[in-house]
């Protein structure tokens, strides 16, 4: 089901694009939203009015952080939940749609309004009945440590015992991730998933923790600031920064030596050895240095064969 919102044709073009591109790519890399989770967020100072959509409303209780997030509904009340991509403060995200799913007994907990926060919804057809699914995509770049998602509204009554709880889990057939606003989107998986409880069950939220990050020295001399275990080279330290470049190794290449061979090395050991230096990041596979055979003849040889 689509449901976009009162944008131009050319916006809604650009964010089916987004849509079905977060629905449909994957990513083998991080991107600028890993890290950041999935929570449910309670307004208990906002008493139920329907007439009134959830995103709008809860729009007026914004949530400050993470941490002070209420994830349970006490006994036998109706409310109001927004689902927010929380984002750690040393993160820098740049959340251009999630997809997710939501799962619940219908039995026992009863939704009683639904609605987008973002500017444009892809949504499974029995959206959101328990184990579906949505997208969201919004047409400005969201860079927020919380950005709010989505909004529904809804109760569950004490008689049908204490495990009941509305949970976030992963969209149905697409998984659970953040796309960013790069062409195509870069995916990052949501590192967790919250959940609203009723009555006993306190319901839970993930939020995501800073994470340490510092210059990594790669093979070519090259710099990125990552996480120490995402490092493939030498970690220089959480802290520190790729500019300027602390990487103090010399930039290598392949090297022609006087016999024909070829070795990778600098370029002032390629000089020291009497090698012809082929230039920085070139390799010896495929071997640079192969010449080509050359035929000694006279001039009189070469005219005759085009005689």
């Amino acid at each position: 089901m689509i449901r976009p919102a009162l944008l131009g044709r050319a916006s809604i073009l650009t964010l089916t694009v987004t849509a079905v591109s977060l629905l449909a790519i994957d990513s083998a890399s991080a991107g600028p939203n890993a890290n950041g989770t999935l929570i449910l967020h309670y307004h208990p100072s906002l008493p139920m009015c329907i007439d009134i959509p959830p995103c709008e409303y809860g729009a007026t209780d914004p949530l400050q952080s993470c941490s002070e997030a209420i994830t349970n509904v006490h006994e036998d009340e109706t409310g109001l939940f927004t689902v927010y991509a929380a984002f750690a403060a040393s993160d820098a995200p740049r959340l251009a749609g999630v997809a997710f799913g939501i799962d619940y007994d219908p039995d026992v907990v009863i939704l009683l309004g639904f609605e987008t926060c973002g500017d444009f919804e892809l949504a499974n057809e029995n959206w959101p009945e328990p184990g579906s699914g949505t997208a969201v995509t919004w047409s400005t770049v969201q860079t927020g440590q919380l950005t709010p998602v989505y909004g529904f509204s809804g109760y569950s009554y004490s008689y049908y015992g204490t495990d009941r709880s509305l949970d976030l889990v992963p969209h149905p057939t697409q998984g659970g991730v953040f796309a960013d606003d790069d062409v195509p989107s870069n995916l990052d998986p949501i590192a967790g998933f919250g959940s609203l409880g009723f009555g006993n069950n306190p319901g839970s939220a993930p939020c995501p923790t800073d994470v340490a990050l510092g210059a990594c020295c790669l093979e070519d001399c090259s710099c990125i600031v990552t996480t120490r275990d995402e490092c493939q080279g030498t970690y220089y330290g959480d802290g520190e920064v790729c500019d300027p470049n602390p990487c103090d190794c010399p930039v290598q290449g392949a090297c022609c030596l006087p016999d024909g061979s070829c070795v990778v090395d600098s370029e002032p050991e390629c000089d020291v050895q009497g090698g012809q230096w082929m230039g920085k990041f070139t390799e010896c596979d495929p071997d640079p240095c192969v010449n080509t055979p050359i035929e000694e003849r006279s001039w009189g040889q070469v005219k005759g064969i085009y005689r």
